[in-house]
């Protein structure tokens, strides 16, 4: 059965997800499940944020029908102690590629609040959103008074001291009018396959290479081959990196 979902970046303001979750509810938007997406639970902030927003789910219930769950941002070894280097990046982009790509492939809506933690973080999860997301889905951004801002309170007693603002994203696969299927079929057997599990679950090279049974150089390789041919198919003025390869192919599995 398919849900709906809330899926919110976290940083050192917890009451982001509280304050999005009450203004969606507002609209009357059901949602089903909330995911918490973020960094090192054991390092500060996330750690007090996590634990204020157990506090509302878990101990109060004061949403007794949503289910609340954490979700860690990972590259392929460990769960990411934060996201400001270019490796740290890159594995957080891949890790949220993969948990809404899981989703969309069951059939899922995603609202996707793009409001909490570094701004690398809305950077990466937008790319996300261009890749995966559909016209059923949403990006959310959150702006709070402040009053709101000062207090840190968890839910706001004036509705208007808080403004969920739609944010506008193109699927750029869905738009992009050259075919990602056809794309595909320019490729080598053994390109196609990398490709194929990079879009179906947004692997790292060191993951890729381990489920492919090759090198971490060979991948590595393959994906700079990759990239000049979808230079060319797509006419694009550079090499594209490997966020804008999923989002010229993320709908073409």
């Amino acid at each position: 059965m398919s849900e709906t979902l809330l899926v919110a970046t976290l940083g050192a303001e917890p009451q982001v997800v509280t304050l999005t979750l009450d203004a969606l509810i507002a609209r009357g938007i059901v949602i089903n499940r909330v995911v918490i997406v973020h960094t090192n639970p054991q390092l500060p902030p996330i750690d007090d944020s996590l634990k204020a927003l157990h506090q509302v789910f878990v101990i109060e219930r004061h949403y007794q029908d949503i289910l609340y769950v954490p979700h860690p941002l990972t590259d392929s070894q460990e769960i990411l102690s934060d996201v400001t280097t270019p490796h740290q990046i890159e594995a957080a982009f891949s890790s949220l590629y993969a948990l809404l790509k899981h989703h969309k492939a069951a059939g899922n809506a995603i609202h996707l609040c793009i409001a909490g933690g570094r701004k690398t973080m809305t950077i990466f999860a937008l790319s996300v959103a261009q890749a995966i997301l559909t016209t059923q889905d949403a990006v959310w951004h959150l702006v709070s008074s402040s009053k709101m801002l000062q207090t840190k309170a968890m839910h706001a007693n004036n509705p208007t001291d808080v403004q969920l603002i739609r944010v506008p994203f193109v699927n750029l696969s869905a738009e992009n009018s050259v075919s990602p299927q056809k794309f595909l079929q320019t490729l080598t057997s053994a390109e196609r396959e990398i490709v194929e599990l990079l879009v179906r679950e947004g692997l790292p090279n060191a993951l890729l290479a381990q489920r492919l049974g090759k090198s971490p150089k060979t991948i590595a390789n393959q994906l700079t081959g990759i990239y000049l041919k979808l230079q060319t198919y797509f006419g694009l003025p550079h090499p594209p990196d490997r966020a804008m390869l999923l989002i010229l192919l993320g709908k073409s599995s």
